[in-house]
């Protein structure tokens, strides 16, 4: 995928290269061909598909490493209910763009982002929560779910509201819709275990259930030095 007006690696990035097929050079080179001379964008490999000689191989093509994701997996165990005064509810379309303007107020996105991040929510297959406390909203997160398999993203925190259970209560409410939607296996990512990034996500993550599946390298060609 690309967003031509968005330099984030998010937004910019390959998924899936050598699930389905070997990740030969011609494939690569047609990924390559899709971003324009000079575009930053990131491939995210699974170590499903980091086969021998893989990274030799994107080295050969000018790639390096950049940043790790820790991807997290839990069953279909009930969600426990989280310890926080903020109220989690459910939006759909009337409050799209209030929450769309609250995730890019959070991320310091701009307008546009919000406008397209918006039009996803009351969509097939997507849900959509906020955190309140009160009437105010300060925490946002989303779920895709498709097949038995969910996806759980969009997720971020107002940083005055921070440590005040957000999240963990965010989480536990899409697991909870997740399940009677029929979910088995979900799925997100937090930044890695290392030693100089908060690890907020990765303790909200294991209080709920999720255990660590496996690291995922982002590699990145064009990216400014």
């Amino acid at each position: 995928m690309a967003a031509d007006g968005h330099e984030s690696l998010l937004q910019n990035r390959v998924l899936g290269l050598g699930l389905h097929e070997l990740l030969t050079d011609s494939v690569l080179e047609e990924a390559m061909a899709y971003y324009p001379d000079g575009k930053s964008f990131a491939l995210n490999l699974c170590p499903f598909a980091e086969l021998t000689g893989t990274s030799a191989q994107l080295l050969r093509h000018e790639f390096a490493t950049f940043f790790h994701h820790l991807k997290w997996v839990r069953d279909d165990a009930p969600a426990t209910a989280a310890d926080t005064t903020l109220e989690v509810v459910e939006i759909g379309r009337s409050r799209a763009h209030e929450w769309a303007a609250l995730y890019a107020e959070i991320h310091d996105l701009s307008p546009a982002y919000a406008t397209w991040s918006a039009s996803a929510v009351g969509r097939e297959g997507w849900t959509h929560h906020l955190a309140l406390d009160q009437e105010r909203p300060v925490a946002a997160a989303a779920m895709f779910v498709h097949d038995g398999l969910a996806w759980l993203g969009k997720m971020g925190t107002l940083e005055p509201d921070r440590k005040r259970g957000a999240q963990g209560a965010l989480i536990a409410a899409r697991v909870n819709a997740g399940l009677a939607a029929g979910v088995r296996t979900f799925a997100m990512e937090t930044a890695p275990d290392w030693p100089d990034l908060p690890g907020g996500s990765l303790r909200n993550a294991a209080r709920a259930g999720f255990r660590p599946a496996y690291a995922r390298p982002s590699w990145v060609r064009g990216l400014a030095s």
